[in-house]
């Protein structure tokens, strides 16, 4: 036993696990997040009373998704939006982001404004918005159409799967800039410049030798956009759900909520081990295209400067182009839920409408639903980027500071929820409080059950901003605060902290931003005592309540704005809200 013990300390991991206290931490959220996907993948294989001695092991549920004409229907909606949505995305964020850094253009500190603040903006604000936009039947637009041309209904029908993916697009656009943006910015201007004095036109080189070049990164880019709106609830939900047309997402909350028949808990943990399965390969798909990227390598160390292209008179209808999708993306639609949050009945703006606006639906919003929310929205923005930067902190030192090779491992674990859906950790969630820890630790029905999801969810991103700030620490102020005696918590503490405090602040707002702004995990996860703001906006929505849920979504977004300044202020100091 001594000889095999000495053999077990003798292995990266568990030595790690000798010298330093940050380990246990470090692997708490990991085992969370492979305890959500175990159990998906276990519930799926169960029929009968589930985690009782009355369940069965059978492939029934994987039998019965593929015998349901309505999942063939949902994955095809589902390809269809993806694709849609990766289209829509790419061809805004990717002009908007060449643009912003090979260009003159003035005014590029805007338009980072305008991408970053993009990815704040809640979908189901953008999706409530273009309901009354274009919705076949209420939208103002259609409204204009019918009365101007005669028609009978309609022409636009929002509510497909290639509308709903034009509105995913719209909100995931900024995603797409923030992730070609860097590639844009670093890419050698020498190869364009010798192609233009080769004879070719500017359309040429963009065609024949840019976009080559920018290959790697478009394509990672696309992916990632395409993996995130496989998964997307809050859009489909509003604009599809009430016509019926449903995306996997969609599908997974008719059998976890059905309002005819008992949940199907095997069906949705089916069709989550599936989908976990298609984002895994498209995660592997997307290593594969960033490890070949050193064949389009073009930045070397000699005499390399980025020169930007002068636009001269096209800058006008640059900035034409960008104000235009700010105003399509996020301007109209929340000039929408404003006009009907004050309107008496849901109309197309008109002058005698403007006549009829008042404040009637703020006093019948329920009140004491709305402060419930707003309680438990408060203590989840408090708690969740806390606990989320304290997880991510101890990742990212040993990540950074770590010799050994199981920081691999590691660093893979906390940028997984990255790749998974949101919608995925929330069904995991609440088949683990249902079904494994009811007994134990009863979660279910409190807020601390969407926190725990929250925390998993939003580590991604909190440890690769750590990551790139501890690696601007030297080695060295640690090695000295070693040798005066502190331990590594009071080094932290009392080195590390302040001199990154910077990032961790920026990191802690932007963390409680999006924990404000969350919506698909509140609504697989909210209960009568455990319901957030954006879940009460879903209630009411739910419910053919219009005008009270624009009313709480206008609410919500004068709570909201104070937020994105600050975040605004010190993301800018630390480079997190910045290109």
């Amino acid at each position: 036993m001594t000889e095999i013990a000495l053999k077990l300390f003798r292995f990266p991991a568990i030595r790690i696990l000798r010298v330093s206290p940050l380990v246990p931490v470090a692997l708490l959220p990991m085992l969370v997040l492979l305890g959500f996907i175990l159990v998906i993948v276990w519930v799926s294989f169960q029929t009968g009373i589930i985690g009782t001695a009355q369940s069965q092991y059978t492939l029934d549920n994987y039998r019965a998704v593929f015998a349901d004409p309505l999942a063939y229907g949902s994955f095809l909606n589902t390809l269809v939006f993806a694709a849609s949505t990766t289209l829509f995305a790419m061809a805004i964020g990717l002009p908007i982001a060449w643009l912003a850094e090979r260009t003159t253009i003035g005014g590029k500190p805007i338009i980072y404004g305008i991408m970053t603040m993009g990815l704040l903006i809640p979908g189901i604000f953008v999706a409530m918005g273009w309901t009354f936009i274009a919705h076949p039947r209420i939208g103002f637009v259609n409204h204009w159409l019918i009365s101007l041309f005669g028609l009978e209904e309609g022409p636009i029908n929002i509510g497909t799967p290639f509308g709903m993916g034009f509105v995913q697009g719209l909100n995931l656009a900024p995603l797409a800039f923030i992730f070609t943006v860097q590639m844009f910015r670093a890419m050698n201007p020498l190869l364009e410049e010798a192609a233009r004095i080769s004879g070719l036109g500017f359309a040429a080189t963009l065609r024949r030798v840019t976009l080559p070049l920018a290959t790697p990164g478009i394509l990672a880019a696309g992916i990632y956009v395409f993996t995130i709106a496989i998964a997307t609830f809050d859009i489909p939900a509003v604009l599809g759900l009430g016509n019926r047309v449903y995306l996997f997402s969609t599908y997974m909350f008719i059998q976890t909520f059905p309002q005819e028949y008992v949940p199907r808990y095997g069906i949705t943990g089916a069709i989550g081990t599936a989908m976990i399965s298609v984002a895994l390969l498209l995660t592997f798909w997307y290593g594969r295209v960033l490890s070949r990227g050193n064949r389009y390598q073009v930045i070397t160390g000699k005499g390399y400067r980025p020169k930007p292209i002068d636009l001269g008179r096209w800058a006008l209808a640059s900035w034409a182009l960008i104000a235009f999708y700010a105003l399509m993306a996020k301007v109209l639609p929340i000039m929408m839920i404003a006009f009907v949050a004050f309107s008496p009945y849901v109309a197309p703006p008109s002058l005698d409408m403007l006549s009829q606006l008042s404040l009637n639906n703020f006093y019948r919003v329920n009140w004491e639903l709305v402060m419930r929310g707003l309680r438990n929205t408060v203590t989840l923005m408090l708690v969740v980027p806390t606990v989320v930067l304290l997880f991510s902190f101890c990742i990212s030192w040993l990540v950074v500071r770590s010799r050994s090779r199981a920081r691999y491992a590691l660093e893979f674990g906390a940028f997984l929820p990255h790749t998974l859906p949101e919608v995925l950790f929330a069904i995991g969630a609440l088949l683990a409080a249902l079904f494994v820890l009811r007994d134990f630790v009863p979660l279910y029905d409190t807020v601390w059950l969407i926190a725990i999801v929250y925390i998993v969810v939003r580590m991604a991103f909190a440890t690769r901003a750590l990551n790139g700030a501890l690696l601007q620490v030297h080695k060295e102020l640690e090695e000295a605060a070693s040798v005066a005696g502190l331990s590594i918590l009071r080094t932290a503490r009392r080195v590390v902290l302040p001199l990154i405090k910077s990032t961790v602040l920026s990191v802690w707002i932007w963390t409680m931003l999006l924990v404000y702004r969350e919506v698909t995990v509140a609504v697989f996860l909210t209960s009568q005592n455990s319901i957030t703001l954006p879940a009460v906006v879903w209630s009411y929505w739910n419910a053919a309540g219009m005008t009270e849920a624009s009313m709480v979504t206008i609410i919500m977004i004068t709570l909201f704005s104070p937020l994105l300044v600050a975040f605004w202020r010190f993301g800018r100091q630390s480079g997190v809200a910045s290109g």
